[in-house]
């Protein structure tokens, strides 16, 4: 949340079973429109194989995300 306080481009990620708590933190701590980026639940019991393979389906979407602030 500092980086976008200070004009910096941020993106929060976060699984699709936290995107409410998510959004709720994001609103609490003044950051309204703080961009989620979503990534399939669960998270922790998935191997470094699978977690890299979601990494990169989702690097796009988060540049993206960073891009548009």
């Amino acid at each position: 949340m500092e980086i976008a306080k200070r004009g910096k481009a941020a993106v929060t990620v976060v699984s699709n079973a936290f995107i409410g708590l998510g959004r709720a933190q994001s609103r609490s701590l003044g950051h309204a429109n703080l961009p989620l980026a979503v990534i399939p639940h669960p998270f922790g019991s998935r191997t470094r194989e699978e977690v890299r393979a979601l990494a990169e389906q989702c690097v796009a979407e988060i540049a993206r995300l960073a891009a548009a602030k």
